[in-house]
């Protein structure tokens, strides 16, 4: 076992634009999300981005040929247990479900509300841009759901490189205004 190292989510600023019309102004909003250091463990990294990409050798993806697995481990679980899924397509496609969805449903249904790592794989996009192998909207939305702030959720997402593990986002960073509903 490798132990536990401090990771470092770098602070995110971007500026407020404004822009006058002459039926009025269009606002860009700032935000700013600060610095974060998180401890994690690389070992369980790997076999949390290990078991993902199994899952997603288990997709139902005769459509799009698009397979992703998700793997996860919920901070409100004591025996931290992993969680897979996997994207499981429909023909009518509106009825497909995402791995992440898929996985975050099986923990919820164990009784389980609180994402610690989620680690995403998308086999066929390995080696694309972030864009094209991370979670979409509805998944980001769903993620936010079960995300806690502290300790923060944090997703992993397979980069497929032989030397990286995979690309760290805590929800600030994966979705910065995800909707919320005020308890």
């Amino acid at each position: 076992m490798t132990g536990k190292v401090e990771l470092l989510l770098p602070a995110v600023a971007r500026s407020a634009a404004v822009t006058e019309t002459p039926l009025g102004r269009l606002t860009v909003p700032s935000r700013a999300v600060p610095e974060r250091r998180v401890m994690v463990d690389p070992q369980e990294l790997v076999d949390l981005r290990n078991a993902a990409r199994s899952a997603a050798d288990r997709a139902h993806a005769p459509y799009s040929k698009f397979t992703v697995g998700a793997a996860l481990i919920m901070a409100d679980d004591p025996e931290r247990r992993v969680f897979t899924g996997a994207n499981v397509e429909n023909a009518t496609y509106g009825a497909t479900i995402c791995a992440e969805r898929t996985v975050i449903a099986q923990a919820a249904a164990a009784g389980f509300r609180r994402i610690a790592i989620l680690a995403v794989s998308c086999t066929k996009a390995l080696h694309a841009r972030l864009a094209d192998r991370s979670p979409c909207g509805i998944c980001r939305q769903t993620i936010a759901e079960f995300s806690t702030d502290v300790p923060p959720s944090l997703v992993l997402i397979d980069s497929g490189d032989d030397d990286v593990l995979g690309d760290v986002l805590d929800l600030d960073r994966l979705l910065p205004y995800a909707f919320r509903i005020a308890p």
